[in-house]
């Protein structure tokens, strides 16, 4: 499934608009998706824990970033 089909997979629009400041931006920090999306930390957190668990995003271990994970 390509970025853009994921992207549009979720009805979810906070997880959608992660999905796309992901795909714009690459690999970021968690607090660098809440301040620019304007979430709370505990929406964004919920959310970014939900998508990696869904197969949606991966994170590196230390400092963890998030970014979309790539499927061929």
């Amino acid at each position: 499934m390509s970025k853009h089909r994921e992207i549009h997979a979720t009805d979810n629009l906070t997880k959608r608009a992660i999905l796309e400041f992901l795909s714009d931006r690459g690999m970021s920090y968690l607090g660098e998706i809440i301040k620019n999306l304007s979430l709370s930390y505990s929406k964004g957190i919920k959310c970014i824990l939900e998508m990696k668990k869904e197969g949606l995003i991966d994170n590196s271990i230390n400092p963890p970033k998030y970014d979309l994970v790539q499927k061929d």
